[in-house]
């Protein structure tokens, strides 16, 4: 058996400048962590034909399906051009798909990580990174930005810039006490519903590509936003990482008709008003996962007074590692 573990992310600031066309006009540069919760993918090698299955979508697919541009076939057809033609690939999530945590980017990763496993053959965080981005991108028809892949593969909290010259990288130690006391003071609050991210950015995708003045103006204040935040968390300032993500927000709203909605106002109007700092809706936009911080001796009572605004509040902690192999034993037909 092989499996391997996906982490999900979080994106505090910068998101959508990782994003063609305004990536590769003027760069993107994000800041993000990886988090306790992730994708779990395991690979049995039984001798049947190939199989897979997902406890998200409630469903399975057999390499002789003929649905072929379903997602689950097309899972089967990564495996089977590397030569995987046998056995069951078990997919779990421990969140609801399309909620804003990249949860497609860390399930290609996590995919394409179980190959090289099966494979014997090791890859490189930024290569399968790469490789990732352009798989959800060429094969998926997945509208994304850079951000998720890179992410997710490289793990833990960090400013990331895509260049022209490539991605730089600058991690924050999760040892720090400053990053400890950040991560114990923010939670995600759960909407009720999930979507299709690119259906979310088509929008700003549009704006972009026409070369929307106002757009490109919010696109490069979200840039120097995480150049910003990165500064902040250095110095220490949590009333200014407070201030960022939340300026964040309000600048991110304006990128599209439907990245807000009347039920996200509501959710974080109470939250602000019920002792949290900050609030903003993660992913493309429209529904999917809230996150909140405050001030950590009110997480606790903060958490329970926005169980009445929905059925899903969780606490979370910073995962320092990427995408991973966690068990490899494979023999034939196990």
């Amino acid at each position: 058996m092989i499996t391997v573990y996906s982490p999900l992310r979080i994106s505090f600031a910068g998101g959508g400048t990782d994003i063609s066309p305004f990536l590769e006009n003027y760069g993107g540069a994000v800041l993000n962590t990886t988090i306790d919760r992730g994708i779990m993918i395991r690979y049995i090698d039984d001798g049947g034909s190939l199989e897979v299955s997902s406890r998200d979508f409630l469903r399975s697919a057999l390499i002789s399906s003929t649905n072929n541009t379903s997602m689950e076939n097309k899972i089967i057809n990564m495996f089977m051009e590397n030569g995987i033609d046998t056995g069951r690939i078990i997919m779990n999530n421990d969140v609801p798909p399309g909620s804003g945590l990249g949860s497609s980017s860390a399930l290609i990763n996590g995919i394409i990580m179980a190959i090289y496993a099966i494979k014997r053959k090791d890859i490189d965080p930024y290569d399968l990174a790469k490789e990732s981005y352009l798989t959800e991108k060429n094969k998926f028809n997945i509208i994304l930005g850079k951000q998720d892949p890179y992410a997710i593969s490289v793990g833990g909290l960090k400013y990331m810039e895509f260049r022209r010259s490539g991605e730089v990288t600058q991690k924050f130690a999760l040892s720090d006490p400053f990053v400890t006391n950040l991560e114990k003071s923010m939670m995600l609050v759960y909407t009720g519903n999930t979507r299709e991210s690119s259906r979310s950015l088509q929008d700003q995708v549009a704006k972009s590509e026409n070369g929307d003045e106002k757009t490109m103006e919010n696109l490069n204040k979200l840039k120097d936003l995480a150049l910003q935040l990165s500064k902040a968390i250095k110095a220490h300032n949590r009333d200014e990482v407070y201030s960022i993500v939340n300026e964040g927000w309000s600048i991110k709203k304006s990128l599209g008709t439907n990245v807000t909605n009347k039920r996200i106002d509501t959710i974080i109007d109470y939250a602000l008003d019920n002792g949290a700092k900050s609030a903003k809706l993660l992913g493309g936009g429209a529904e999917g996962f809230i996150l909140l911080m405050s001030e950590r001796e009110n997480i606790d009572s903060l958490q329970h007074k926005m169980m009445s605004q929905s059925d899903f509040v969780i606490r979370i902690h910073f995962d320092g590692e990427g995408t991973r192999v966690i068990r490899n034993f494979i023999e034939p037909h196990e």
